[in-house]
């Protein structure tokens, strides 16, 4: 069997996330693939069984490059309440500056319905980040939330959804040039509700 060649991988993914930022995934097939990064579709499938599972590979270095943004946001801050702001500031920050990809990922992509619970954990980073955040919170006594699992995918859902309809032009047409704002006001509203005994927001 041939060697893993990381650098062509890499670059199959490159040229694959090009492509999915232009047209719709079902208007893309392996030669359209090979095409763009120069390589036969037999290489691809030495990586890849399917286009779906190299679409998923796409879709899992995007997640991953928001959970480093989230990351790194939230190392800047030392108290729990501030990290769960940034985190979620981090998340809004990095939609808006990836719009095409942010919308491939949370929509354009399907969802992975077949991955064991294992595998799904890469794909929901940000609430289980902002799960931790809201469990670190409560134990501390500066949040509170009865059920903070179900609060934190309500939570992350809401946002993508004030993200979305900024990005998507669904919002109030007001807003449409202050997206920023917009979200900032989502983010308030939902730190005064976990966060009541925080100054400060």
């Amino acid at each position: 069997m041939r060697a893993a060649n990381p650098e062509l991988e890499q670059n199959i993914k490159k040229g694959t996330l090009e492509l999915l930022i232009k047209k719709e995934p079902y208007e893309i097939g392996m030669r359209d693939i090979a095409q763009i990064c120069g390589v036969s579709a037999a290489a691809i499938y030495h990586y890849y069984k399917d286009k779906d599972s190299l679409f998923e590979a796409v879709k899992l270095d995007c997640l991953a490059d928001l959970k480093t943004c989230l990351g790194k946001r939230i190392s800047e801050k030392e108290e729990t309440p501030l990290k769960a702001k940034a985190a979620l500031e981090a998340f809004r920050d990095w939609s808006f500056d990836n719009p095409q990809i942010a919308l491939l990922v949370m929509g354009k992509l399907k969802a992975n319905t077949t991955a064991s619970r294992e595998e799904l954990k890469a794909y929901y980073e940000c609430n289980e980040t902002g799960l931790q955040l809201l469990e670190q919170g409560i134990r501390e006594g500066c949040a509170v939330s009865d059920d903070p699992r179900l609060d934190t995918a309500v939570l992350i859902s809401g946002l993508w959804g004030t993200i979305e309809a900024i990005l998507l032009k669904r919002a109030d047409p007001a807003y449409w040039n202050s997206g920023k704002a917009y979200t900032d006001r989502y983010i308030t509203i939902c730190m005064g509700i976990f966060f009541p005994h925080t100054q400060h927001f």
